[in-house]
C-alpha cells in the first residue's frame, strides 16, 4: 500500500527579508515621525492645525502594510521606530506607547477583514478612520462643549483629512518600491503560502461534494 505524499512545508512569510525589511522602514519612519513630533508640540496650541500631522503617523504604516501585507506588520514597525525615536524628543520612549496606538487602529481595519481585502480604499478608510479618531480623543479632552462647533468640526476633519493623504502617500510610496523589488521575497511566501492552502483545500473535499 503506498503511503500518501507528505504535506509539503509551507514557507513562512515571516521571514529575515521580512524583518530587515520592516526594520528598514521602521528606521526611516521614526526620522519621519522624530519631525512630526515636534511640528506638533509648536503647533500643540491650536488643536485643528496640530492635527495636520497627524498623516505623519498613518503614512509609514500604509507603506509598511502595503508593501509587506501581513498581519502584525503596522505593530512591527511601530515599535521599532518608538525604540529608535526615543532618546530624540522630550517624551522620550512613550513614542513606542504612541506609536502602537496609532498602529492599533490602522490595522483593526484590515483585521474585520481577515486581511483579504487590500485595496488602495480601504487605506484610506483606515488613515480616515485613524484620524478621526485622533480628532474626537483631542475635543473630548479640550471639553468640546465649551468650544466653538466649527473649532469642534475642524479639530476632528483635520486629522480625518490627513490621515486620509498620509495613506494614500504610504500607498504610492508602497507600489513605487515594490516595482522595484522592495518586499518581494514576503509577497511571494505569502502567495505560496495561499496556494498550498487552496490546493490542501481541494485534496480535503470528498469526491461528489
Amino acid at each position: 500500500m503506498t503511503a500518501p505524499a507528505p504535506t509539503p512545508r509551507r514557507p513562512s512569510p515571516y521571514s529575515t527579508s521580512y524583518l530587515l525589511t520592516a526594520a528598514a522602514i521602521a528606521a526611516a519612519t521614526a526620522i519621519l515621525l522624530i519631525a512630526g513630533n515636534w511640528i506638533g508640540y509648536a503647533s500643540a496650541a491650536v488643536p485643528w492645525l496640530n492635527g495636520v500631522t497627524l498623516g505623519f503617523w498613518v503614512l509609514p504604516f500604509a507603506l509598511a502594510l502595503r508593501l509587506l501585507p501581513l498581519p502584525g506588520t503596522t505593530l512591527l514597525v511601530a515599535l521599532f521606530a518608538g525604540i529608535v525615536m526615543g532618546p530624540f524628543q522630550p517624551d522620550g520612549f512613550r513614542a513606542i506607547i504612541v506609536n502602537l496606538w496609532y498602529a492599533v487602529f490602522f490595522e483593526l481595519v484590515f483585521a474585520v477583514t481577515l486581511y483579504r481585502i487590500r485595496r488602495t480604499w480601504l487605506f484610506l478608510v483606515g488613515g480616515a478612520f485613524n484620524g478621526a479618531i485622533w480628532g474626537a480623543s483631542v475635543a473630548l479632552a479640550l471639553d468640546s462643549g465649551s468650544m466653538v462647533p466649527g473649532v469642534v468640526a475642524a479639530t476632528i476633519l483635520v486629522p480625518t483629512v490627513s490621515g486620509a493623504l498620509g495613506a494614500w502617500l504610504g500607498v504610492g510610496i508602497a507600489d513605487a518600491l515594490a516595482a522595484r523589488g522592495v518586499g518581494t521575497t514576503t509577497r511571494k511566501r505569502l502567495e505560496q503560502r495561499r496556494a498550498a492552502k487552496a490546493a490542501a483545500s481541494v485534496h480535503r473535499t470528498p469526491v461528489g461534494e
